[in-house]
């Protein structure tokens, strides 16, 4: 304790030392201050260390040079969220300029064999391609041209079954279970389900009403089953199967079927097609629509129902609209309503999907599908699972029939800038 008290009276005497030379040395103009002697330069106090604020200085720099970098690579990519934000709204307008479009042309134009006919051209409801502008994909698809399952005819979703490769012990199940599903009442046809079977495996009841989605028909007790293995395909090497599959069914309720607009699957279905020929049908349909059942015989093995089978198509059209700079599909349900005075067209529904390339099917492909799969019996008495509150999507939807062609001149010019 002495030692250090010494050092601080050292330095402090030091320091008067020079104070008072300096002073006298400035009152008296002597000459110059006498070097201090030798205990004070022994005792003389240091400067303290300047390591300590360079360090912290260097710091300061470097967390400040970090932060500026961060805030930097934000702006830059706000920047390009901004910049993607434009595309995509862009790109939204010139969706809705063509479905507004459609919706005047459904209104004003004439339904014929071909599809809808406008400004003096054809628009095919086939489920066709039209490339409208740049990257701007339209897909028409006429619901009589599915299979209704709202009005569910039960040979020919017999015969789709057939053709898909499901074991024809397995259709009553399907088709029962679907009927229960939809019809109001709580009795339980012979190979049906209703709510009790849906409790018993740990599913919501049936909803005792029309399918207000296809996407319901996941819901239902035995197609499930069906679904089940297309995922498994889905997941392996048939990538959007699954969502083809879904894509076949319309939840409209007309009857009947339309040949000039039901995809290569759906036709495989009728009762007197040759599957076979089906794609020599395609090609003809595409060339001219056929206005006579009669000019189906070059391609039928067998009588055909004149009653279930017709030429033109429903009031109702589902729409899918697609560019290339969204992540997402719009699909629309359109539908004609020529009894309503001030609503000639309406919209029922509309939605995003995801977007991925469109391309064309076949029933051989479904069968393909299932048959990479193990079979299990399509039964009501299926392993309990939790419901699920939400609906899976595949990540590629189907056109079809995606064969591109030649968009009619009054879509081109709805979207093309004036």
């Amino acid at each position: 304790m002495h030692g250090l008290n010494h050092n601080a009276l050292s330095c402090s005497e030091s320091k008067t030392h020079n104070a008072n030379a300096v002073r006298l040395g400035g009152e008296l103009r002597m000459k110059a201050t006498v070097p201090p002697g030798p205990w004070l330069r022994r005792h003389s106090c240091r400067p303290p260390s300047t390591g300590f604020v360079l360090i912290a200085t260097l710091v300061a720099i470097t967390i400040i040079s970090l932060g500026a970098a961060y805030f930097a690579s934000q702006v830059d990519k706000l920047r390009i969220n901004a910049g993607q934000m434009q595309t995509w709204a862009e790109a939204e307008r010139e969706a809705f300029l063509l479905r507004e479009t459609l919706l005047f042309a459904a209104a004003t134009g004439i339904r014929e064999e071909g599809g809808l006919a406008f400004g003096g051209a054809v628009l095919a409801t086939d489920g066709r391609q039209y490339t409208i502008s740049k990257g701007l994909v339209l897909n028409v698809q006429d619901e009589r041209g599915l299979l209704a399952i709202n009005t569910l005819d039960e040979r020919t979703i017999a015969r789709f079954f057939t053709s898909i490769g499901v074991r024809a012990e397995e259709h009553a199940r399907l088709a029962d279970a679907l009927l229960d599903y939809i019809d109001p009442d709580n009795l339980r046809r012979l190979n049906g389900a209703e709510a009790q079977d849906y409790a018993r495996v740990n599913r919501p009841p049936p909803s005792n009403d029309f399918l207000r989605s296809r996407q319901q028909l996941r819901d239902v007790l035995g197609w499930s089953d069906i679904l089940d293995r297309f995922v498994a395909a889905d997941q392996s090497s048939q990538p959007g199967i699954q969502t083809q599959f879904i894509d076949l069914f319309s939840t409209a309720r007309h009857f009947g079927l339309n040949l000039n607009s039901a995809p290569a699957a759906v036709l495989a279905s009728v009762p007197g097609i040759d599957p076979a020929r089906i794609p020599a049908l395609l090609d003809q349909r595409r060339a001219q629509a056929f206005t006579s059942l009669a000019q189906l015989v070059p391609f039928t093995n067998g009588p055909i129902d004149t009653d279930y089978l017709g030429l033109v198509g429903a009031n109702e059209l589902r729409v899918v609209l697609r560019k290339l700079d969204l992540p997402f599909l719009l699909e629309c349900q359109l539908a004609i309503t020529p009894a309503a005075r001030d609503r000639p067209t309406r919209l029922k529904e509309c939605f995003r999907g995801p977007a991925a390339a469109l391309k064309s099917n076949g029933s051989d492909e479904f069968q393909r599908a299932l048959a990479k799969q193990p079979y299990s019996s399509v039964s009501t008495e299926v392993t309990p699972q939790k419901p699920s509150t939400t609906v899976s999507r595949n990540d590629q939807r189907n056109a079809i029939q995606a064969v591109e062609s030649a968009a009619p001149k009054w879509l081109v010019e709805a979207v093309t800038p004036r």
